[in-house]
C-alpha cells in the first residue's frame, strides 16, 4: 500500500536510513508491506519548478516509482527532482541512474565527513513516468 501520512514517521524512517532529520516543511510517500515501511520517500524544497528528494529503501516497487513521478510531475508541477548522495555510496548511485537520474555535480564536505553527488531526474527521463502507462504517460 502506498501511504503519504504519517509524514513525520515516514520522515523519521527515511531520515534514520540515511544519516540526516528533516524539519518542516516537507511532504512523503511509502510503501507500507505487512505494517511495516520498505521504501520512504521525503519531498522538501519545493522551488515550483524542481523539488529536492530524499529515499531510502529495502526494496522499490514499480507502483512507488509511478506514484512518485505522480506527484512530483502532477502534484507539485515540477519539471525535475533533484536528489544528493554521498560520493562513498555506490549502491545509492547505482539506483538514482536507474531511476533515471544524471549527475549535476559534486558538493565539498555536503555531508561534513564526505561530499555529497548532486543528481537531476527531468520528468523526460524519468522511467515509470510519461511513457510507462501508454502513450498517453501517466
Amino acid at each position: 500500500m502506498i501511504v503519504s501520512q504519517p509524514s513525520e514517521e515516514i520522515a523519521a524512517w527515511v531520515g534514520s536510513r540515511i544519516g540526516v532529520a528533516f524539519h518542516p516543511p516537507y511532504t512523503t510517500l511509502a510503501h507500507i508491506d505487512r505494517g511495516r515501511i520498505i521504501a520512504g520517500f521525503v519531498f522538501n524544497v519545493w522551488t515550483e519548478h524542481d523539488v529536492e528528494v530524499s529515499l531510502a529503501a529495502d526494496r522499490l516497487s514499480l507502483t512507488l516509482m509511478r506514484s512518485v513521478f505522480r506527484y512530483v510531475v502532477h502534484q507539485l508541477g515540477c519539471r525535475r527532482a533533484t536528489a544528493r548522495t554521498r560520493a562513498d555510496n555506490a549502491e545509492a548511485q547505482r539506483l538514482l541512474m536507474r531511476l533515471g537520474a544524471r549527475l549535476e555535480g559534486r558538493q565539498q564536505a555536503y555531508f561534513g565527513d564526505c561530499d555529497a553527488l548532486l543528481y537531476a531526474i527531468m520528468k523526460e527521463d524519468f522511467p515509470y513516468g510519461l511513457h510507462a502507462e501508454g502513450p498517453e504517460g501517466t
